[in-house]
């Protein structure tokens, strides 16, 4: 599997354009490689009938926090403080709401979810996207 977690300091201001941008759903998922839960996530995101609907339906991007020190600050962009915990999962309409700002600590005990969840998971949001 391919490091998604790069270790990369984002621009926040590029943030809030993707967030913004009408043209697509987008899905933001914050971790680290040092994290099972992050990782296992990651695996569930490569499953053939999540990866299906993320192609169709989402532009997926990766945050890295590595131990909090670094992208904290992106957090504000989706009208949240800096937190710790991950993975952190952000799902974004195109007209730019954050739909699951409420859910979006679900996936930090990932390892202990079923991977079949993850469709779930999305679909719940579907009426919104």
């Amino acid at each position: 599997m391919n490091n998604q977690f790069s270790g990369r300091i984002e621009n926040p201001q590029v943030i809030e354009q993707l967030i913004a941008d009408k043209n697509s759903n987008k899905l933001f998922v914050f971790g680290a490689n040092w994290c099972p839960d992050a990782m296992n996530l990651l695996q569930k995101l490569n499953d053939r009938s999540v990866k299906k609907i993320l192609d169709n339906q989402f532009i997926t991007y990766f945050i890295d926090v590595e131990k909090y020190s670094i992208n904290m600050e992106i957090y504000k962009s989706f009208g949240i403080d800096a937190i710790e915990g991950i993975p952190r999962v952000f799902l974004v309409s195109k007209s730019g709401k954050v739909l699951n700002l409420e859910t979006n600590d679900h996936w930090r005990d990932s390892r202990n979810i079923p991977d079949t969840e993850f469709v779930k998971y999305l679909q719940s949001f579907s009426s919104e996207l």
